[in-house]
């Protein structure tokens, strides 16, 4: 197994054309952006990937080049399926779909039996925005969104702020029930309605959306646009900027350090408590979410890695940290918070190291081996859960606040923070 995971908890539906280099890798979760490309979509690979990469940074998953295989089929398995084939063939009314596309639709159809979201198919055109979702700008319509299999149609997890969706009206928790007048529950799952979502920048997009508290959906034009994302940010707060503030905004490829870099900066000899922010962060790569890990901790474990037979691999820290370990720090979560996010939350939690303020997490506990078949689609496979040090799973169920605090869409227009003003509060009163 390589030793660098993906992570997309929930798919950053950066919906839209991403613009970067591509990589390969295995993934574990991760959730989705619509910003203009797909980082990808919580529960599908979204949005958070969890990704398996190696050290050299070179592709880790498998390329399926032959069709043949040493996995025995019993005789007649695929009898029944080139006999039902041959007949829609013979006997159809209309117009059939190209052999591609029923290729895809019986690999789709198989997978679905699994009952697993997070394993999945990717066409070429979508796996090659997959891949480019680890690093660089997207175009889309900037939210974090996930499934809503219930319902038939996609859920915003998170707008960003400023952004497309949020600057057309887009708000959390509405429904997409319809994309340019085609119902999404029409569509092929998450991974088709992302893909008419995203688009390039300065096109528009037709969004039909169900709000509660609402009896008829609304009509929403979103102009596409290019969605840069950094990967930190930081501030001081208090009367002697005593306190200080870094976002990490997802786990791209050097935001260890990146975020190491910060944080040199930012703490100094005055500074009496630290608030780190992963709100809305979908994750990305488990190499990064150790090294991010290994900013606050110093010779500890940061995951497990359970496969189905029982086997386990150990993740844990790397070098020397760099916050000391008596300065007091919050870390502020919420339901967009996935996969690597919720990796090191967790472990930061299970040491006592910070105690976590917000809401629960996103819930992407599993693991995904990507294989790039010989027509460059990709097939992502689900081949362990992941646990945090005290080996609780967080799979579906997220990552319990020590403190809870919610904060509502009227206070984020408002640009009101309870979370980060009860942060301080805290750090400020020593409680």
């Amino acid at each position: 197994m390589g030793n660098d995971v993906e992570q997309t908890a929930l798919t950053k539906l950066s919906l839209g054309k991403q613009i970067a280099s591509s990589r390969k890798l295995h993934l574990t979760g991760c959730a989705v952006i619509l910003a203009a490309a797909v980082i990808f979509s919580m529960g599908s690979g979204l949005g958070f990937i969890i990704g398996r990469m190696s050290n050299a940074g070179e592709a880790a998953g498998s390329t399926v080049i032959a069709a043949e295989t040493d996995r025995a089929l019993a005789p007649g398995d695929l009898d029944i399926f080139w006999e039902a084939m041959e007949l829609v063939e013979e006997d159809f009314y209309g117009e059939l779909p190209s052999p591609e596309e029923r290729t895809y639709g019986a690999i789709r159809g198989v997978l679905k039996t699994l009952d697993d979201r997070n394993t999945g198919f990717l066409a070429p055109e979508e796996a090659t925005s997959f891949m480019e979702s680890i690093e660089g700008s997207f175009e889309g319509i900037g939210a974090l969104v996930e499934w809503a299999e219930d319902e038939g149609a996609v859920r915003i997890i998170e707008p960003f702020k400023d952004q497309p969706a949020w600057n057309a009206g887009i708000r959390r928790g509405d429904l997409i029930i319809a994309i340019n007048g085609q119902d999404v529950a029409e569509l092929n799952g998450l991974n088709e309605a992302i893909n008419r979502i995203k688009g390039p920048k300065g096109t528009e997009v037709h969004l039909t959306v169900q709000r509660e508290g609402l009896d008829d959906p609304l009509e929403v034009p979103v102009t596409r646009a290019q969605i840069d994302v950094p990967v930190v940010k930081s501030e001081r707060y208090g009367e002697n900027d005593e306190f200080a503030y870094v976002a990490l905004q997802r786990f791209s490829v050097d935001a260890g350090q990146k975020l190491r870099d910060e944080l040199e900066g930012l703490l100094t000899d005055n500074t009496q408590g630290l608030v780190f922010d992963l709100r809305g962060n979908p994750g990305g790569l488990l190499r990064e979410a150790i090294r991010v890990t290994s900013v606050f901790l110093e010779d500890e474990r940061v995951l497990i890695e359970r496969f189905s037979d029982g086997t386990e691999e150990i993740y844990n820290t790397e070098g020397s940290a760099l916050v000391p370990d008596d300065l007091p720090m919050i870390v502020l979560v919420n339901k967009g918070s996935a996969s690597a996010s919720e990796i090191v939350a967790g472990a930061l939690q299970d040491v006592g190291r910070a105690r976590l303020l917000g809401v629960t997490t996103f819930g992407k506990g599993s693991v995904q081996l990507p294989h790039t078949l010989s027509d460059e689609s990709l097939l992502r496979v689900t081949i362990a859960l992941w646990y945090t040090p005290s080996d609780r799973s967080i799979d579906a169920t997220g990552l319990e606040p020590d403190i809870v605090v919610e904060r509502t869409n009227e206070q984020i227009e408002n640009e009101e923070d309870p979370q980060l003003d009860r942060a301080l509060e805290l750090l400020r009163t020593g409680e």
